[in-house]
């Protein structure tokens, strides 16, 4: 599902520069994210101090918890995912502010390559948490699309697409880090 958004107009520098606020404050989303992943794999339950629990039976097994199952996700590559798509959204952060074409032609097909990787990895256990890992990659893949035609043509209309897809596709970080937080107690 895409959102068609068009920006009020705005003089071209007051464009830029919202770009590149959008731009950090993805950066910070990601890392904020990137960040929760790293706690959540090095969190792991250490239990070396607490009483022994006792064997259970043979034919019992508990379901994991969530936070267990999220624990898996990063450990299993989410956590890499998360740090892989943090330093491209820095790289094109860099390239956006100044305005570097050459740059952006190199980190906005990157960071698409990588989202697209993203999107084929497995899901996040919690169904409600991966729709809205799954609509910030779609929106965050949508803005490097738009940045990696902005960077060939120079067409700010493409640049301000590339910004409001990235609002978009930060809320929806915004939220499964706040979920992720709430489930990891991080």
């Amino acid at each position: 599902m895409s959102y068609k958004v068009t920006p009020p107009p705005e003089p071209r520098p007051a464009k830029k520069h919202t770009n590149a606020i959008i731009i950090g404050a993805a950066v910070v989303a990601i890392a904020g994210i990137a960040t929760a992943g790293l706690l959540i794999s090095n969190n792991k339950h250490d239990d070396s101090n607490a009483a022994k629990p006792q064997p259970k039976a043979a034919t019992t097994s508990a379901a994991p918890s969530m936070a267990e199952r999220l624990h898996d996700w990063s450990d299993n590559g989410g956590n890499d995912t998360l740090t892989t798509l943090s330093k491209d959204l820095g790289k094109v952060a860099d390239d956006s502010d100044p305005v570097d074409l050459d740059g952006l032609r190199d980190s906005c097909p990157t960071l698409t390559a990588d989202i697209e990787a993203a999107q084929q990895g497995d899901p996040l256990p919690d169904p409600a948490t991966n729709k809205r890992w799954n609509l910030a990659l779609e929106h965050l893949g949508n803005s490097a699309t738009a940045c990696s035609t902005g960077a060939v043509s120079g067409d700010q209309t493409q640049f301000d697409l590339m910004a409001s897809e990235m609002d978009i596709g930060i809320k929806h970080l915004n939220a499964v880090n706040k979920r992720l937080d709430e489930v990891m107690g991080t």
